[in-house]
């Protein structure tokens, strides 16, 4: 799942016309792990990265303390994503949003089937049906927050569909 992360963040920035973004993928091994978190995430901020979007558990903690000791201001200072729930309070200077998780309509859904005598199958979360990005965003510009805006809808009304790719970096 993660290589599909990586590469529909990297889909998007093709999609949006931004190649000159570098987009920089790094594992630590370790979704609960927040002090080689903060390693990467400090070496990261050491080599210029402007967004750091998290997409680990218990390892957030390790990524939200480095970026405020960080610092900064304007353009200057990280700012960070997440994932699965609402993290504004551990950041807030830094917190852009999240790609938040709500398993109640995919339990309710799958309760329903299974109710009703389906067994077995598999159940997507999707952006609309238990995914959904956390807004307003946080620590953008109106302009940033409605371009964001256009691009929810897009995904909502499969006017931009997100390639489900796992393959692998090479």
């Amino acid at each position: 799942f993660s290589n599909a992360e990586y590469n529909a963040i990297n889909q998007a920035l093709v999609d949006q016309g931004m190649e000159d973004v570098e987009l920089v993928a790094v594992w630590t091994g370790d979704f609960n792990d927040p002090t080689k978190a903060r390693q990467v995430a400090d070496t990261m901020m050491g080599d210029g990265v402007d967004v750091i979007m998290g997409a680990v558990n218990l390892g957030m903690f390790g990524i939200f303390e480095g970026v405020k000791a960080h610092g900064g201001e304007g353009t200057d200072k990280v700012l960070v994503t997440a994932k699965y729930s609402d993290k504004t309070s551990f950041a807030p200077d830094n917190y852009v949003t999240a790609c938040l998780y709500d398993f109640a309509t995919p339990i309710k859904e799958i309760t329903e089937k299974i109710m009703a005598g389906e067994l077995g199958g598999y159940y997507p979360m999707e952006f609309g049906s238990g995914i959904n990005i956390q807004v307003p965003l946080q620590n953008v510009s109106e302009d940033v927050q409605a371009e964001v805006d256009v691009i929810i809808a897009d995904i909502l009304s499969g006017d931009v569909v997100v390639e489900k790719n796992t393959t692998a970096l090479e």
